[in-house]
């Protein structure tokens, strides 16, 4: 009778311990699109890498609305235009999209080489799915941006 008193003691005392776990906390994506002007490295920039920010995406047409960007829209207060950015980290995946609609996943280097230069008026399009960043409130982190062709 005591051995089984021990072991159900032990059980609850692992049990305990176990259900220390963090809670999940599910993290909300807002799907948005633009037109990409540039594309920054952000490698030897102390301030980016301290955040974990790989690159800069700059963007037309995007201005995100949803609770969460106030600070992002905060900086944008004074252009009354559409520009904005969202950044890279390790968490993006970057993909190219066809006409048939299949996306392919491709390197950072496809994406820069889609850059056209400034004023060209003829910017590649882009769709992404983006979240406040959790690093900084200024920022936008891409969860996931799509190449249009």
């Amino acid at each position: 009778m005591r051995n089984t008193f021990v072991i159900f003691l032990l059980i609850l005392i692992l049990m305990s311990a176990c259900s220390k776990e963090k809670e999940f906390v599910p993290e909300t994506y807002y799907h948005y699109s633009g037109e990409m002007i540039s594309l920054i490295n952000q490698h030897g920039n102390e301030y980016a890498e301290k955040d974990g920010i790989l690159y800069t995406l700059m963007l037309l047409k995007f201005r995100p609305q949803e609770p969460g960007f106030e600070k992002f829209l905060e900086q944008y207060s004074q252009h009354p235009g559409k520009e904005g950015h969202v950044v890279l980290t390790k968490r993006t995946k970057i993909y190219e999209q066809d006409n048939d609609s299949s996306k392919t996943t491709i390197p950072i280097s496809t994406l820069m080489a889609a850059v056209k230069p400034v004023f060209s008026e003829d910017y590649p399009d882009i769709e992404m799915w983006v979240a406040p960043f959790k690093a900084n409130p200024y920022d936008v982190e891409a969860i996931e941006v799509i190449l249009k062709r």
